[in-house]
């Protein structure tokens, strides 16, 4: 069924706080019997009412939710098992593993992180993007979340919790990183210094109370937040698609289709008044199209050469001490090496809108191939549907993992850089390379792009429907004059696009 509608509807904005959708007098006077509403704007059309379901997928508050308390329950854990260590020892426990097992661990436990990070933050952004949109500030589908806020210093997606998000994010790696402390000498007692003791055959493992306490703690902080957001905010749709959430905009009047503007991309989205064009053979890419992206590849670009910079300057001032030993070496330790590691959380953040700009151009550019584009999409499927995010949720734990191997905390020195951080810069040239990459290319065909920006897809789809195929629809005038036009149809196949033609 496709749902070529609110084409002409008045300007009034609907209210998420309400659980009906707007309705114009006329509207109102055409409800049937059924439920159902209809409207004479586009014959034949019904447009759905409260019960009927909306023309957009509404997605899986399950899905949400279970990630929620997936968040909640690790969390929980790990802060019972730093109480349970503190109660039943001396606020440590001692670990003989092998060479590679706690930094397989370590591996895991930067995973288990990611996941749970990655299910807060989904309901943090999502939340974010419908505060965003009530607000009328809402451009692309997708957001900086941590940079980006609502109005309101304290409400559930303004500066405050979006700091304590940030804060939360980079101790849960740092904790992470400092569960496993490594010494090849055994101390017998931590609340005080205490010198050296016989070297151990094997290198030890100690497991002390205080880092799984604080990964817990950020664990549960970040999904308290989120729930606080998740029942706070009215969300049409869970869906992290870019066509579903530009559909629920339209369908609730917050954005409007503008005709004459189907060959027009989301750089040419300020063009007024919208004369005829000829099509692209080649679109603009992702650095072109939005301001930030330049900003944040030098960023990563940056990070690199401080990181080499930094490494340098400290092998050359590192001064080896006694090796004394004492918690508070390792409570200042945890905190230099949250404060190192939140340059690497931001620029990992940052990557993440580049990507996520191409995974939701790649949802767009669908519409112009025999499969077509399909709106609706799991979280998890649109997610993992591009090579893009694939290859980014792979690589964050990894960076993270390879950060807290490369830099650490042992309770010899407290903070201490090991000779793998020299292999650092390789791979965040490598996070570099990919991202600049990614932020230039430019995709081929005559098919505008959007790269999620929810008022040129609005431009760009004439119909709404569960599948569409984008492609020359028609033409008007005759001769030297004549016009054409481009849209989305749930009839495939689609006449391709004519080069030489203008179309509007």
């Amino acid at each position: 069924m496709s749902y070529a509608y609110l084409r002409d509807r008045e300007s009034d904005v609907f209210d998420l706080n309400k659980h009906d959708y707007p309705l114009t007098k006329h509207e109102r006077s055409n409800s049937t019997k059924s439920g159902q509403r209809t409207t004479d704007r586009i014959p034949g059309l019904v447009s759905p009412g409260p019960s009927p379901d909306p023309p957009y997928d509404t997605g899986s508050r399950r899905l949400v939710l279970f990630g929620l308390v997936l968040a909640l329950v690790t969390g929980s854990t790990f802060i019972i098992i730093g109480i349970v260590i503190h109660i039943t020892s001396t606020s440590f426990i001692i670990l003989h593993l092998g060479q590679w097992t706690d930094v397989a661990l370590g591996l895991c436990f930067n995973a288990l992180v990611t996941v749970c990070t990655e299910a807060t933050g989904y309901v943090h952004g999502t939340t974010l993007k419908w505060g965003l949109a009530k607000e009328g500030r809402l451009a692309f589908n997708a957001n900086l979340r941590l940079f980006s806020a609502t109005k309101g210093v304290f409400s559930v997606n303004g500066p405050v919790a979006n700091a304590i998000f940030l804060i939360s994010i980079v101790f849960s790696y740092a904790a992470s990183s400092t569960i496993f402390l490594h010494s090849s000498i055994l101390p017998n007692f931590l609340h005080k210094k205490v010198a050296p003791t016989k070297p151990m055959a094997t290198p030890s493992s100690l497991v002390a109370f205080l880092p799984p306490i604080i990964l817990g703690a950020m664990l549960v902080l970040q999904a308290v937040l989120s729930l606080i957001a998740f029942y706070n905010t009215r969300v049409p749709t869970w869906s992290s698609s870019p066509l579903d959430v530009t559909s629920a905009l339209v369908y609730h009047g917050y954005v409007r289709h503008r005709p004459q503007r189907c060959m027009r991309s989301v750089s040419k989205i300020k063009d007024l008044p919208a004369d005829p064009t000829r099509p692209l053979l080649r679109q603009p890419s992702p650095w072109s199209s939005h301001k930030t992206i330049s900003r944040i590849v030098w960023l990563v670009w940056g990070t690199l050469v401080v990181w080499v910079g930094w490494i340098i300057v400290w092998e050359s001032t590192q001064d080896v001490g006694n090796h004394d030993i004492s918690l508070s070496r390792i409570d200042l330790g945890l905190l230099y090496l949250a404060a190192v590691q939140t340059v690497v959380t931001i620029a990992l953040h940052c990557c993440e809108l580049i990507v996520t700009l191409a995974r939701d151009e790649v949802v767009w550019r669908m519409a112009s191939t025999p499969a077509g584009a399909r709106p609706a999409g799991n979280p998890l499927k649109v997610a993992l549907g591009s090579w893009q995010s694939f290859v980014l949720l792979l690589t964050k734990p990894a960076v993270h993992w390879y950060f807290g191997i490369s830099v650490g905390v042992t309770i010899d020195k407290g903070f201490d850089i090991t000779s793998l951080a020299m292999f650092f810069p390789i791979v965040l040239f490598l996070v570099a390379v990919y991202v600049t990459v990614v932020a230039t290319h430019r995709p081929r065909g005559p098919q505008p792009v959007a790269y999620g920006h929810v008022q040129t897809l609005a431009d760009l789809v004439d119909e709404w429907s569960m599948i569409m195929y984008w492609g020359h629809k028609g033409d008007h005038g005759v001769g030297p004059r004549s016009i054409c036009h481009a849209g989305t149809t749930d009839v495939r196949p689609l006449p391709p696009i004519r080069i030489e033609e203008p179309y509007a």
